[in-house]
């Protein structure tokens, strides 16, 4: 194949990917990168900050969308939990945050206090009620 041989190599160009955050989250990367001394950490943290886009709670605030914190309540148990819905380089399960992609965060994302939700997990699925909702202004 000549004309394969005589092709331009091609060049692979990337940068920071494009990846949502919340208000608070953004503050986050903010305040980290005024404490970071070290240049590299530095680099890393505004590559970051350059490709966050920071996504606002919406005008509806009864509904369950990104930046949301929702308190649930598995039907068969009465300890509530507050899980909230946030980007990738925010989440913290063990805090109780999750991104928007997991099972977990689909099965909240447009929900409404006292809708029942299904989080279809691999072990089994389990009926949520929502029992709030809130978000934060900054």
């Amino acid at each position: 194949m000549k004309e394969l041989e005589d092709a331009p190599e091609l060049k692979i160009v990337s940068g920071p990917r494009e990846h949502s955050v919340t208000p608070a989250g953004m503050h986050a990367l903010q305040q980290k990168l005024g404490a970071t001394k070290d240049d590299e950490t530095r680099r890393s943290l505004q590559d970051e900050l350059d490709a966050a886009v920071v996504v606002q709670p919406p005008s509806d605030r009864s509904i369950v969308a990104f930046g949301a914190a929702v308190t649930v309540q598995p039907n068969d148990q009465k300890d509530e939990r507050v899980f909230t819905i946030v980007g990738e380089t925010e989440m913290d399960v063990p805090g109780g945050k999750i991104t928007d992609a997991s099972p977990l965060g689909k099965a909240l994302l447009g929900a409404h206090v006292g809708e029942d939700v299904v989080w279809h997990r691999p072990v089994g699925d389990v009926t949520l009620r929502i029992k709030g909702i809130r978000y934060s202004d900054h």
